[in-house]
């Protein structure tokens, strides 16, 4: 059996706070215990694309290349890609994990490319800068024979805007289950970060797109509830975000600022419910680590999140903070109607999100893409 070689891009696998950190780091991880069935069975050798910090990170089963700074350079100009075959090695299939890759060329006959959101076409920016971003989107996938989605309503996103001739498939993000310690460890992370016994909670990376200022707005119709706000910004919008609580003289909001994997599910842990009222999202990774704790979210109904949220969240229907009070205020008491069966409503719908099925998912996509009989 001839070895066919695919390499994947895990450029941002070291960066395990952001969505495409995990995204990266979780699938490398179970592709790399994949690997010596896929060579056995498949004839499929693994490569990872990866930062210099990160060759070695996942074992000896899959091999490791760094571009570096000079053949990255010239990669990203097709005037050199005759030159392509003396600055990678030779693979047979390239899987880019996400659309931002900066190469104007194809760098392999058979090039798959994980699209995960087309957010700025939702977002509140011009429309000349949605030309602009959509017209780099258009060149990044003109370069791929094939495409996968992590929602449907990213692949029905993509196809409103962009003329798709490729083969596709939707595979669906997993979730890394954080409630695995008993209460009382998480309670005893939270002794130090003065958060109360109840509260809602909110964490994103603040932008004018999650509406956080929105759900600041919110809090003075709910003086009995808390919100504890986790994440961080540019200085200008955490300006924003102090100053919006001192203008509105908010004592029921907590501050947190930039938290740890463990005060995240610290918090996940002892808050009542997730408020998520973002504008546009690829998944909606909050919403369903929330949701293996039993803990309701509170969302909008755009892009994925109804996708993500289906029948066990509660929704905003309006995007007006005295509304939005009251839709927190109705979705609390229908909770408490049957907290513990609704709890487990919610672990078993986050459980369909699962890793090791979207790396079975990649993996028989990898072996389809390469002809079945690799």
């Amino acid at each position: 059996m001839k070895c066919k070689t695919i390499a994947v891009s895990m450029k941002n696998s070291h960066l395990l706070n952001t969505g495409l950190g995990e995204f990266e780091n979780s699938i490398a991880t179970r592709l790399a215990r994949r690997a010596p069935e896929l060579l056995e069975k498949h004839g499929i050798k693994l490569l990872f694309l990866v930062e210099r910090e990160q060759v070695g990170a996942y074992g000896s089963t899959v091999g490791y290349h760094v571009i570096g700074k000079l053949s990255n350079a010239l990669l990203k100009h097709a005037l050199f890609t005759p030159l392509r075959r003396w600055l990678l090695p030779k693979f047979d299939m390239l899987h880019w994990t996400n659309q931002f890759y900066k190469y104007r060329v194809r760098l392999a006959p058979r090039q798959l490319v994980t699209v995960h959101d087309i957010n700025y076409m939702h977002n509140d920016i011009s429309d000349l800068h949605k030309r602009k971003k959509l017209l780099v989107t258009t060149r990044r996938l003109n370069q791929a024979t094939h495409l996968s989605f992590i929602s449907k309503f990213t692949e029905q996103d993509v196809e409103r805007c962009y003329d798709v001739k490729q083969p596709t498939r939707v595979i669906y993000n997993g979730v890394t289950n954080l409630n695995t310690l008993p209460q009382e460890e998480y309670d005893r992370v939270l002794d130090g970060m003065g958060v109360p016994k109840d509260f809602l909670f909110h964490i994103s990376r603040w932008s004018r797109k999650k509406n956080v200022i929105l759900q600041l707005e919110m809090m003075k119709y709910l003086p009995e509830e808390c919100l504890v706000l986790a994440g961080t910004a540019g200085a200008k919008f955490e300006k924003l975000v102090f100053d919006t609580i001192e203008r509105l003289q908010l004592k029921n909001v907590i501050v947190v600022g930039k938290v740890s994997g463990e005060q995240k599910a610290a918090l996940l842990s002892r808050c009542k419910a997730l408020i998520f009222p973002s504008m546009s999202e690829g998944f909606g990774l909050p919403v369903v680590e929330a949701m293996c704790f039993g803990k309701p979210s509170f969302i909008t109904r755009l892009t994925s999140l109804p996708e993500v949220g289906g029948d066990v969240s509660y929704y905003f229907d309006s995007l007006d903070a005295k509304d939005m009070a009251a839709a927190v205020s109705r979705g609390l008491a229908d909770f408490q109607t049957d907290p513990a069966g609704k709890a487990e409503r919610l672990k078993a719908r986050a459980a369909t999100f699962d890793w090791d099925r979207a790396v079975d998912e990649y993996v028989q996509y990898y072996i389809d893409i390469l002809g079945g009989n690799v």
